[in-house]
């Protein structure tokens, strides 16, 4: 297994693109870790670094790989899977799955047996054995992909966006199929994608990048519940987490937060008493956490909607105050429609602030006592 750590990894290209920034980061044996972020933001790019595709302009990217750090990528004991199959078309599907353990020197009784078990791996039907790959559709070629990388033993695999280029059911057969093979397996796996359901399904840990940038590295319920920064909180959850324009102030030994259309007193909340006055600052809920009544509640915000939009079994809906544009998910029967007035809470446990000017988590819990 692969034990990976980088260490002040940067990458510049040319001398105006920093398409990694100082990323530091640990990746520990067995684990599967997603880089999750918007295109652009460096995540396939430290991947190549890691690969050994591209040179870190600065920073390391040590690996206990067999070969170890500055080897060529063909010495680091490393199996990569691309966006688009790459593999050699006019071959069959067996002699692609072959390739990699011949170049082992395995005998053919060795190499039968390893691909029966990866057709298993991947469910593909023995049927697909002597088809070219060629004939076969995108999903089904991006299938032999992920077998062909898997045949063999490796210390770490990369996958960059695999499945970003499948249809919806190919992309959640294909989900669920490496999360399984990876629970058979137990090797390191690091995983690439803008989508956050494949990042939260799969991985144990999440990176977010932003703009080459490693904005938080943890847990997938962690990184949900308690965002570093705005961008996580926005760019994790469906939809992300509502964010409202808001000032900090004190009366009478009690934190206020005035917003556009209601005041914020929450009675729970550890402020630090240092806190500055008039401080900028967004009041941060997710839509799930929003508590919502079509009767008129003492202390509740009013509001009234403007949008409803059908999930599933759930209704997200978008309810105005103020100036602001709230989002609430909710079940169908709540009874809220366009033009329906409702009143709305928040509860302090769910809340987050973060500072107006540098998005950063303000870190203000609140005690469990008093919530």
């Amino acid at each position: 297994m692969a034990h990976i750590r980088l260490e002040g990894l940067t990458k510049v290209f040319g001398r105006t693109v920093h398409a990694v920034k100082d990323l530091s980061l640990e990746i520990r044996d067995g684990s599967v870790v997603s880089l999750l972020g918007p295109s652009g933001c460096g995540k396939t790019t430290t991947m190549r670094m890691i690969a050994g595709l591209e040179t870190p302009t600065r920073g390391r990217t040590p690996t206990d790989a067999r070969d170890g750090p500055g080897a060529p990528p063909k010495n680091r004991d490393m199996a990569m899977v691309f966006q688009l199959p790459v593999n050699y078309d006019t071959l069959s599907v067996r002699d692609n799955l072959a390739f990699p353990l011949m170049a082992k020197k395995m005998g053919s009784r060795e190499i039968d047996h390893r691909i029966r078990d990866t057709l298993e791996l991947f469910d593909i039907s023995k049927s697909y054995l002597k088809r070219k790959i060629a004939g076969l559709g995108l999903s089904d070629r991006q299938r032999v992909s992920l077998a062909h990388a898997f045949v063999v033993p490796r210390n770490l695999y990369l996958l960059d966006e695999p499945l970003s280029n499948l249809d919806p059911k190919g992309r959640e057969d294909l989900r669920i199929k490496i999360k399984d093979v990876q629970s058979r397996i137990g090797q390191t796996i690091l995983y690439v994608t803008h989508d956050q359901s494949e990042a939260m399904t799969l991985a144990d840990k999440i990176a977010i990048m932003q703009a080459g940038r490693l904005l938080q590295f943890s847990r997938t319920r962690e990184m949900f519940h308690d965002p570093r920064t705005r961008f996580v909180g926005w760019f994790l959850g469906n939809p992300g987490m509502n964010f409202i324009p808001c000032v900090y102030r004190r009366e009478n030994g009690r934190a206020l937060f005035d917003a556009d259309g209601f005041q914020y007193a929450p009675h729970g909340m550890d402020i630090p008493g240092e806190t500055p006055q008039k401080t900028a600052l967004h009041l941060g809920i997710r839509p799930e956490h929003v508590r919502m009544s079509i009767e008129k509640r003492e202390g509740w915000i009013p509001s009234r909607c403007e949008l409803t939009e059908p999930m599933g079994t759930r209704l997200l809906l978008f309810l105005r105050i103020g100036e602001d544009l709230v989002t609430v998910k909710t079940n169908r029967n709540d009874g809220v429609g366009e033009g329906t007035d409702a009143w709305l809470s928040f509860p302090e446990k769910d809340v987050r602030f973060f500072h107006g000017e540098t998005g950063e988590a303000m870190g203000w819990g609140c005690a469990e006592t008093e919530c």
